[in-house]
């Protein structure tokens, strides 16, 4: 079974200078890659009060996070294809262009409504209403699609199991942890 390359970023802030955070992806297997991003030292733009909602602050990006040219490597060699549905297509593309202008490269994959594109189904607004929930993190919302996707398709959603974090397993994580990271 092959699944569309789905895609979603968590930001800094609400803002247009917002950088990106968290990323996650995709495969073509079903499986779901996420991983922090280490700021640039050209992104400053920083809203604390978000910490208290994704429970990511900047020193665990620092800490934690790939560098913006080792995350856009991984993204690149893991697509089959260039093509990414999205939650949210003009945010993250404009997340995707900070990524890649950080680099120094051009952005060499197009984004899509995943609603738009792969969908016909009659609860298209319950699976937007569910997106649209602020709360979740990057790897929920690739998750959420790609369930949907799956059901909308009538064949079995890929394993929870298949998510490859390069942070930390979500198992072994502190519970007093906010972060889904």
């Amino acid at each position: 079974m092959s699944y569309p390359h789905f895609i979603a970023i968590d930001a800094s802030s609400y803002e247009d200078t917002a950088y990106p955070i968290a990323i996650a992806w995709s495969l073509s297997d079903g499986t779901i890659k996420t991983t922090l991003i280490q700021p640039d030292d050209d992104w400053e733009e920083w809203d604390s009060a978000l910490e208290e909602l994704h429970g990511i602050n900047q020193e665990t990006l620092y800490q934690r996070g790939e560098t913006p040219w080792s995350v856009i490597r991984e993204l690149e060699n893991d697509l089959e294809q260039s093509y990414l549905a999205t939650d949210d297509v003009d945010r993250c593309e404009q997340l995707l262009e900070t990524l890649y202008e950080t680099c120094q490269r051009e952005l060499n994959v197009e984004l899509g409504s995943y609603t738009a594109d792969l969908f016909q189904m009659e609860n298209k607004q319950e699976c937007r209403d569910q997106l649209s929930d602020i709360r979740m993190s990057c790897d929920d919302r690739v998750t959420l699609m790609l369930h949907a996707w799956a059901r909308e398709n009538n064949v079995n959603s890929p394993s929870d199991s298949n998510t490859d974090s390069d942070i930390d397993d979500p198992a072994e994580r502190d519970d007093t942890d906010p972060s889904p990271y």
